[in-house]
């Protein structure tokens, strides 16, 4: 862990995150874990995170996949790709679903990455690391 903090620690300041999640306890930990080292705002529905992306410039999301009231992250990624700033952002899907096959679906939707439910921190951070990594040159 103490490697990824270092490098998650000289990301740049200003980076943006949309974290998509509907389960409070969730989000509480993903502030706890992530806060430190990006700008961090929080969606609860589909409808609540496309309106603060069309209002905000993120560098990265992070998308439950089951947010309830029949639109799921699926939903919400496809929507953003259909906005000409985010068909490039990387997205991260972040959820429970972790039969065989899952994550190739989910990376077949159009997702970046895939992290799966319960995780541990390291996980969480190399895998938004790696996603970073991949983020189209400004």
């Amino acid at each position: 862990m103490e490697n990824t903090v270092k490098t998650m620690a000289t990301q740049d300041p200003k980076t943006r995150i949309l974290v998509v999640e509907d389960d409070p306890h969730i989000q509480l930990l993903l502030r706890h874990l992530l806060r430190p080292w990006f700008e961090l705002e929080l969606a609860v529905t589909v409808d609540e995170a496309l309106n603060m992306a069309a209002r905000h410039a993120y560098d990265l999301f992070l998308i439950d996949i089951n947010l309830g009231a029949g639109r799921t992250g699926v939903d919400l990624l496809w929507a953003l790709r259909q906005m000409p700033s985010y068909r490039a952002t990387p997205a991260v899907s972040c959820t429970a679903y972790a039969l065989r096959g899952d994550r190739e679906r989910f990376l077949s939707y159009g997702f970046d990455e895939h992290i799966d439910k319960p995780f541990e921190p390291r996980q969480l951070h190399e895998m938004l690391e790696l996603a970073l990594s991949r983020r189209p040159a400004a």
